[in-house]
């Protein structure tokens, strides 16, 4: 049973609910991705060269020609990152095959990981 303190606790709640359902999500990707690699080279042959193990290919697509990128597992724990997933998984949802789109400018997700080289 909930009790009232006076703050607005369902914000924070609901906040809570959407940041295990984040972490659950990287999580299932990071498994997914990991694995990935054997499963499509049994299945089709044909993994794309310049994706290699412990790495995913993405695509900006809010341009005239989209533009795509392959990253590191390790983006998956990037703050502007996981935002630009979030902002894809609202708009495309999370069921899909190959590259994940997501709705940015090239020069917004190239500008994120060069942040996340820099640190």
């Amino acid at each position: 049973m909930k009790i009232y303190n006076g703050k607005n606790s369902t914000r924070k709640s609901g906040y809570k609910c959407k940041l295990v359902v984040i972490k659950i999500l990287i999580k299932t990707m990071q498994h997914c991705m990991l694995h990935r690699r054997r499963y499509i080279e049994v299945e089709f042959g044909d993994v794309p060269k310049d994706v290699k193990e412990g790495q995913f290919a993405v695509i900006a697509v809010k341009c005239e020609k989209p533009k795509r990128f392959v990253v590191e597992l390790r983006c998956l724990t990037n703050p502007g990152f996981l935002r630009l997933l979030n902002i894809a998984g609202e708009e495309y949802g999370f069921n899909h095959e190959g590259a994940i789109s997501i709705p940015c400018e090239p020069d917004e997700l190239q500008m994120v990981l060069q942040e996340m080289k820099a640190k």
